[in-house]
């Protein structure tokens, strides 16, 4: 699970796709859960960063204490997936769903069931 502030403006993600190939067509598709709210993104840049790949990208449907599917496709085959969590709520080691946030972006997981689990 990714944590993002839910304010407006771009948001980087840390993330460990399914190939550190980051050519082609890159789609983000946000569902709000339970909602059936969704959002067809493009990012703004997408990198190689360290062991991460960066994706930046600017949502609008973020809101406080909401959790959201995230899919990201590459030339039209899922590359990544995972959920989001949108809260304001920043202080180290809160626990979050079985998470704990670390900053922003990256999670510290301790749940096997999730799509893409790593430890920092």
């Amino acid at each position: 699970m990714l944590i993002l502030n839910p304010t407006s403006g771009n948001k980087t993600i840390n993330i460990l796709p399914r190939s550190r190939d980051v050519d082609g067509t890159i789609v983000l598709i946000l569902r709000r859960d339970g909602e059936g709210v969704e959002e067809n993104l493009t990012p703004v840049s997408v990198s190689i960063v360290s062991n991460f790949t960066d994706i930046v990208f600017t949502p609008t449907i973020l809101k406080e204490d909401a959790t959201y599917y995230l899919e990201i496709t590459r030339n039209g085959s899922l590359w990544y997936r995972d959920k989001i969590y949108a809260t304001s709520q920043t202080e180290s080691n809160r626990l979050v769903d079985k998470h704990v946030i670390g900053n922003n972006t990256i999670y510290q997981s301790y749940d096997s069931t999730d799509d893409n689990t790593y430890i920092i």
